[in-house]
């Protein structure tokens, strides 16, 4: 994405009256090659209610000028005291630099002159450097004398609009975001197949036959319960324990190390549990156990959850997760009541189009 910065005469000092500062003082770096421009007359200053002055050197016609929230690239240089102290073509490795057009941040700022401009234009400016360096977080070189100025010589090269600037930043994000997604797709789909041969791995180590599921949980129904299983919507009561494959207890409400004994109750197939629960409860009827082999992915995946006195381990990262749980009970969302109709109400009256006033019987 490109990075555009606030152009002010302030946002270009920070990176360039540094390299005046951190110079040799007894051999101050003089400007050994003038600002490229052509040759100039004898410059006559217009000058700004602000204090800010400025001379065109190249006025081209045009009418399409710089506006707050553009985006505008251009050649710049900037002097005080014969020293240079700033220049794009270093800045920016020989193009053109890259800037954010926002309101002037003081009286006097260089903006004020540069909105005037069309691509083509040449100015010089003079800014004040007692002004230029109040508004700055950067020190004033010892160089600067008050009432010294800061002259800039500026030619625009292009305008990027507002609204396009905008539309390429959306454009740049998207991509990004879209890059980003893929590659945690890509983590993702290589975790799962990692998990799924600890998992194959762990079971026949245990001796443990269980079913696998398209989406990689993996459970084993130890006591089959009656009626129907529960259904998304449902309100589910459970008791689990939860545990790592190394047999870390890391929850439970069967467990008083834990302090909490009640039975655990949720709706189902809302997203308040871990992917895994929603779908391996749902395989569940009331008065079932059993034991739910759960991959990361279908876990906390690359969250990191936080230990406790009963555990001070936590769950670790891309942790395959371990439950025994019991469905207590399943109970079904109640139907909407019935609409009562009012005994007040009219009667609907059907119209006969025919005798209706103003339609003529045939």
């Amino acid at each position: 994405m490109l990075q555009t910065i606030r152009l002010v005469a302030t946002g270009i000092l920070f990176c360039l009256t540094a390299s005046a500062q951190n110079s040799n003082p007894a051999k101050p770096p003089v400007v050994n090659q003038q600002p490229v421009l052509p040759a100039q007359p004898s410059v006559t200053y217009k000058k700004f209610p602000s204090g800010l002055q400025y001379a065109f050197i190249v006025d081209k016609p045009g009418t399409l000028k710089p506006q707050d929230g553009d985006q505008i690239s251009l050649n710049m240089q900037s002097i005080c005291q014969n020293r240079l102290m700033y220049s794009t073509a270093t800045a920016f490795k020989g193009k053109p630099g890259v800037y954010g057009v926002a309101k002037p941040a003081f009286k006097g700022d260089l903006i004020e002159a540069i909105v005037l401009m069309t691509p083509g234009d040449s100015i010089v400016c003079l800014v004040d450097a007692d002004a230029l360096y109040k508004n700055s977080k950067v020190k004033k070189p010892d160089f600067i004398k008050p009432g010294d100025k800061v002259q800039y010589f500026i030619k625009l090269v292009s305008i990027k609009p507002k609204e396009q600037v905008q539309k390429e930043q959306q454009a740049a994000f998207m991509k990004q975001m879209n890059e980003q997604m893929a590659k945690q797709k890509a983590a993702a789909a290589k975790q799962a197949v990692k998990d799924d041969k600890t998992l194959q791995a762990y079971l026949a180590k245990k001796k443990i036959t269980a079913v696998k599921t398209s989406s990689g949980l993996y459970y084993n129904i130890t006591a089959e319960g009656s009626g129907e299983k529960a259904l998304p919507g449902d309100t589910v009561t459970m008791n689990y324990t939860g545990m790592l494959l190394d047999g870390t207890r890391f929850d439970s409400n069967e467990d008083t190390a834990f302090h909490h004994v009640s039975p655990y109750t949720f709706v189902l197939g809302r997203g308040s549990v871990i992917k895994g629960w929603d779908e391996g409860v749902a395989l569940l009827k009331a008065g079932s156990k059993a034991t739910f082999y759960i991959p990361s992915g279908l876990a906390y995946g690359l969250q990191t959850r936080p230990g406790s006195g009963a555990n001070p381990k936590g769950i670790p990262a891309n942790s395959i997760l371990l439950f025994e749980v019991q469905l207590l009970k399943s109970v079904h969302p109640a139907p909407p009541a019935p609409v009562k109709k009012d005994s007040l109400a009219v009667p609907e009256q059907k119209i006969d189009t025919l005798s209706t006033p103003g339609i003529k019987k045939n």
